[in-house]
């Protein structure tokens, strides 16, 4: 049977509650996070865009942290990777299949890999090496992988990825491009590091 199409009120209710839900999710987020509410906001715009995020910011500002929750309060399939140029593709896209391999047949094994993810979060995204980079490009813009001979349709709601400085190499412009909302984690100033300590001490 065919669903009825949404009506204007319907679409409105639906709206609502979506909202709400996000707000709901920004307040317990905002109470774990402090002077983090930009940052969260935005998060939740890119999942409900279906846009990606990079997140620039020094060491210990919470930038892990913060997606993990995010990612469990919407209780969506998660998957983190650290970045660095020795990182190989088996490390995100999952190993390769021995049984096909003998069969003659070159494909990956992708369970609880990246490509099976919702939401994502990679570390140091711009200290990575090209091979792991364009492979990213095609899973970001197209969200599909190639595997082997067979494409596979990515379920990816959000890429959120990190990195310590905006990048200056040419090289690194196209995957900086793809990335529709930037935002700046600084340190916690001396008055929310007080703040923190108070929370924590009360806790």
């Amino acid at each position: 049977m065919v669903a009825p199409p949404t009506t204007p009120r319907s679409f409105a209710v639906d709206v609502a509650r979506a909202s709400a839900a996000f707000q709901d999710l920004a307040r317990q987020m905002g109470s774990q996070f402090l002077d983090k509410q930009e940052i969260i906001r935005l998060m939740t715009v890119s999942a409900i865009a279906g846009e990606h995020m990079v997140i620039v910011g020094p060491p210990g500002t919470a930038k892990s942290a913060m997606i993990d929750m995010f990612a469990k309060l919407i209780d969506a399939k998660y998957f983190e990777y650290l970045l660095t140029r020795f990182t190989e593709p088996n490390e995100l896209f999952g190993p390769v299949d021995i049984s096909a391999f003998r069969e003659g047949r070159y494909t990956r094994r992708l369970e609880n890999m990246l490509p099976t993810a919702e939401v994502v979060f990679l570390d140091e995204i711009f200290k990575s090496n090209s091979a792991i980079l364009n492979s990213l490009l095609h899973v970001i813009n197209e969200r599909k992988f190639q595997n082997g001979p067979e494409v596979v349709p990515v379920p990816l709601i959000s890429l959120y990825a990190a990195s310590n400085e905006v990048p200056n190499d040419e090289n690194l412009a196209a995957m900086f491009d793809r990335f529709l909302v930037r935002v700046l984690s600084d340190n916690l100033d001396s008055y929310h590091f007080h703040e923190l300590m108070k929370k924590g001490i009360s806790l």
